[in-house]
């Protein structure tokens, strides 16, 4: 599986493109225009968009690519979430740009924890509230790779003071995670890529 890093958005999120063959999932979606960029310019077949929560900075381009490429977005059953909020258009009066999309005119597709398949990518939802409720990671165990939005960051964590988050859960997250082989690379929402192994050994919030 290839994997492509796009970096965009208003405060700077990562975005990824994961490939096989001719067909492309997304993780996360800041920026229509950078995205369907790469999309347009490989020709691929996008079979879905894959979100690790429903924080607005990780959907900005949601409802104009799906609009276009007619395909489902996935995001965790664990409720409540952003979108469901009266209050998750706040970035009108803050940016003056619309993050709140119509669910009804959208294919919305809930996963709960454990396997899942989407064409010819096999991988595992893990539930892992804190930074929001519906937090979860996306692992694809034979590629060794997991993508964890704003829950697990290189050296720290997502923060757990905001509308919809918990310490508790957090907690209780972070000691799911450190079950996983120290093996696996992390591709988080923001900043750079780390391992396991690596937050396991430098991550005070994994060493507790």
């Amino acid at each position: 599986m290839e994997i492509k890093k796009i970096i965009c958005g208003i405060i700077t999120n990562n975005n990824y493109i994961l490939i096989k063959g001719n067909d492309c999932l997304i993780v996360d979606l800041s920026d229509f225009g950078s995205i369907d960029k790469v999309i347009e310019e490989s020709k691929l077949n996008v079979l879905g968009v894959l979100l690790t929560h429903t924080h607005w900075d990780h959907l900005l381009g949601v409802e104009k690519f799906v609009n276009k490429y007619q395909v489902p977005v996935y995001l965790s059953s664990n409720r409540p979430n952003y979108i469901m909020d009266a209050d998750f258009d706040y970035t009108i009066k803050k940016y003056g740009i619309k993050t709140r999309f119509d669910v009804n005119k959208i294919e919305m597709k809930y996963l709960d924890e454990g396997k899942q398949k989407i064409g010819e990518f096999d991988f595992f939802v893990i539930d892992t509230p804190g930074h929001t409720t519906c937090s979860i990671v996306y692992y694809f165990q034979i590629e060794k790779v997991m993508f964890t939005g704003d829950f697990l960051f290189k050296n720290t964590i997502g923060i757990t003071n905001t509308q919809l988050s918990n310490k508790g859960q957090m907690k209780e997250s972070l000691k799911k995670i450190k079950t996983y082989p120290s093996d696996i690379n992390v591709y988080p929402g923001h900043g750079e890529n780390t391992n396991l192994k690596h937050e396991k050994i430098h991550n005070r919030f994994l060493r507790r």
